[in-house]
């Protein structure tokens, strides 16, 4: 798969099958022109250790998303792809619009398009050879070479992988006119390179030559002797010029402040003026619709009442049509990042953040009463289990807490990649990262078991009946927890898993695709797929006869576990909800935008 913009504009692709996508039809394992964490585009042929998915592919240009943008209507696209059809256009008052290939939705590329991070990170996420240890054979195609770097790196770290490797090409830090070296080949070079310069180049000297003459001419040079004194010189120098260099750049960006804050306050108060007026009027409606209802909900039960007097039928109870719904009852800030994982015990509320921080927050006070810092990455999931609290995180470690003198008991360092989720069950501990779940026996923190046959990473993880049921790319495998087997393993999901959580006889999985795919635990066979969210599904919580879902898309959905109806939304996060847990009727909810919201 060369993931390359034609001249032309064209893509290969026949039509699908499901929901009018296209199926692309070529499939290979390097690629060039991606995107990056930087955001830009390269130009270096990238090998993959395993094929990218086909769900990575933009439906524009048939290659690896590059800035992918999710659009309102739940598709995503190339931010290259959409400036490209924006430009082609010649109809100057449509530029600004984008018609969605698949449903013909009109969109405005200003306001209907926001970042895909789930995407991004997704993409950041596949494994690659470096660079500098691939080379191509004798029918062209692109091998890994013996003879180069055998690292395998993240597509989104190559970067910072290319700035170390011993295998990059360079030039000589003395003179370019020298050939271009590998980075492991410098220090040889340096003992025979005849260009190197004296350190006091700058103050006058012209001295060039091999490090051992070097080494002799700095006995004599006249320099040498007052090298403090130039140092103390030219230190001045480059700080006077650092200040008058940020003296420049502070003063171009506040005058472009200040010209786009006017440009935005004048645009602000357009729309206030407009949304105030809008709401004036729905508010009027909805007030309206309001009374009209309670008059026939009024009217209804009179009904009903007269049915059963005039039908002698009094000990029939009349059902209360009004629905209990979930308010917003307060807000928990503190985090400087947003909350990837809950959870709840003796009465504290945990939370862990993409600011490496675990906070415990006391249910009674509804204040924080401690801070657990250690991890040097996200925390991406916790588990707790009697006074122990462990959470997994992206610097590949798992810690555990004790939860009476918030000390860190120990570290688990048996991963080398991202810990993307945590359970516990029957004396063990579980912990999924790339493709594999570790197996962890509580007493000893040791591992004695790694579970493999996943196709990629492992972000959901739960626990029912005796069985550990795990998510990964369109399969959720079913793991006796007696002896570590997998017993069955059922497909027909969307895309990555996000999110596991059982309801009676129902195994409820989130997924990138925006649904929500319900099985049957005694059929193994798919019940139906939740449609709703316009965001992938991060998270699940289950609660009696109701289940919520947290979304990409900033809402909440309460769903009836019975009939699998969405019964209400809740939408007063601003940024994507990342985590659920529910506890004494009480749901709590962790999002991007930094705060846990809690609702009854």
């Amino acid at each position: 798969m060369i993931n390359n913009h034609n001249s032309n504009g064209s893509t290969i692709a026949v039509a699908g099958s499901q929901s009018n996508s296209p199926v692309f039809s070529s499939y290979s394992t390097t690629t060039s022109n991606v995107s990056t964490d930087h955001g830009n585009e390269i130009s270096d042929i990238n090998l993959y250790v395993s094929p990218p998915s086909s769900s990575l592919l933009c439906p524009l240009h048939n290659g690896l998303f590059n800035q992918p943008l999710i659009a309102k209507c739940g598709h995503t696209f190339c931010k290259y792809c959409l400036h490209k059809q924006q430009s082609n256009n010649t109809d100057r008052n449509k530029q600004s619009q984008f018609e969605c290939p698949f449903d013909k939705t009109l969109l405005s590329m200003d306001a209907d398009f926001f970042p895909n991070l789930a995407l991004s990170t997704q993409i950041n996420d596949l494994m690659i050879y470096c660079k500098h240890g691939i080379k191509r054979n004798h029918t062209g195609e692109w091998v890994q070479d013996e003879q180069g770097c055998q690292m395998k790196i993240r597509l989104g770290s190559r970067f910072e992988h290319d700035r170390i490797c011993d295998y990059a090409t360079i030039q000589c830090p003395y003179n370019k006119t020298c050939p271009p070296l590998k980075r492991h080949q410098l220090k040889q070079h340096t003992l025979i390179c005849n260009h190197i310069n004296c350190p006091h180049k700058s103050a006058g000297c012209m001295f060039e030559g091999t490090k051992q003459q070097l080494d002799e001419h700095l006995l004599g040079c006249v320099y040498e002797s007052i090298k403090d004194y130039i140092s103390r010189n030219e230190e001045q120098i480059t700080i006077l010029r650092t200040q008058l260099d940020e003296k420049h750049t502070e003063n171009d960006f506040l005058k472009k402040s200040i010209l786009q804050l006017t440009a935005r306050f004048d645009q602000l108060a357009l729309k206030l003026e407009a949304k105030t007026n809008k709401f004036e009027g729905t508010l009027k409606h909805i007030q309206a619709s309001l009374e009209a209802t309670q008059s026939q909900l009024s009217e209804t039960t009179m009904d009903l009442v007269m049915l059963k007097k005039n039908a002698n039928l009094e000990a029939i109870e009349i059902v209360d049509l009004k629905i209990p719904q979930l308010k917003c009852k307060g807000t928990f800030t503190g985090h400087n990042g947003p909350i990837w994982c809950m959870t709840v015990t003796n009465g504290f509320l945990i939370s862990g953040s993409s600011d490496q921080m675990v906070k415990i927050w006391d249910l009674t006070t509804l204040k924080c009463k401690a801070m657990l810092a250690g991890h040097q990455g996200i925390v991406h999931c916790l588990a707790v289990i009697g006074n122990r609290l462990f959470s997994g995180s992206s610097d590949q470690t798992i810690r555990v807490w004790d939860l009476e003198t918030f000390e860190c008991l120990e570290v688990l360092t048996d991963h080398d990649n991202t810990v993307c989720a945590l359970a516990i069950a029957a004396g063990y501990l579980f912990s999924g990262s790339y493709q594999i779940i570790k197996v962890y026996d509580l007493e000893s923190l040791k591992c004695v078991e790694t579970l493999k046959g996943n196709n990629h990473w492992v972000r959901a993880l739960t626990v029912s009946g005796g069985y550990l049921y795990t998510g990964a790319h369109n399969m959720v495998k079913i793991w006796d927890l007696g002896n570590f087997e997998c017993v069955h393993t059922m497909t027909g999901g969307s895309g990555s898993i996000y999110s596991l959580a059982v309801a009676g006889r129902k195994l409820l999985a989130g997924t990138y695709e925006n649904s929500i795919v319900a099985w049957d635990l005694d059929t193994f066979d798919v019940i139906s797929k939740l449609d709703g969210h316009i965001g992938a599904v991060y998270t699940l919580a289950v609660y009696g006869q109701r289940f919520f879902s947290g979304s990409y898309d900033s809402t909440i959905k309460v769903w009836n576990t019975d009939s699998l109806i969405c019964v209400q939304t809740l939408n007063r996060h601003t940024s994507s909800v990342e985590s659920l847990v529910v506890h004494s009727g009480c749901l709590f909810s962790g999002s991007a935008d930094n705060s846990i919201k809690v609702w009854r």
